[in-house]
């Protein structure tokens, strides 16, 4: 009994110490990863990469998007990815004012899926190279082009 309060409190404390808006996440990773979601799921995840990034003011926030093969059960349209992801930098900078050179976004290639990394870059630690798991010639597109209009949130 004992020894589960020690590895109970011993989880409390790291956890605690992990948390600290001081510490930045292992550049080994990204800080979050999400695919197609909801527009108030999306800015969740958006919020807390910004308020992360208050928290470490020091720090860069770098978004990877990835096209994926498929987009909402059908084949994407030419464009479809980056117009998807062209709502999210303004999102941090003009409803969360971070500022414009703090957040950087990355055109990472295809994946299966249509997918945002979000990774914190500590001062002095050069970008995180994408990591596209599918090769551009695999993508099939359907007719007509994307545009960012198409993926505006309502809120």
């Amino acid at each position: 009994m004992n020894l589960r309060k020690f590895n109970a409190g011993l989880l409390i404390i790291l956890f605690t110490l992990g948390s600290s808006g001081s510490a930045l996440p292992n550049p080994t990773g990204p800080l979050d990863r999400f695919g197609d979601l909801q527009c108030e799921d999306e800015m969740a995840r958006l919020d807390n990469f910004a308020i992360h990034l208050q928290n470490n003011p020091s720090a860069k926030g770098l978004m990877i998007f990835y096209g994926g093969r498929r987009f909402r059960g059908r084949l994407p349209k030419r464009g479809e990815a980056a117009a998807r992801a062209a709502r999210l930098k303004p999102y941090l900078v003009q409803r969360r004012g971070l500022p414009a050179d703090r957040v950087i976004v990355i055109d990472g290639g295809y994946a299966k899926e249509w997918q945002v990394e979000l990774w914190t870059i500590p001062a002095g630690v050069g970008l995180v190279t994408p990591n596209p798991t599918v090769p551009a010639n695999q993508i099939k597109f359907r007719k007509g082009k994307a545009h960012p209009r198409d993926f505006r949130c309502q809120i």
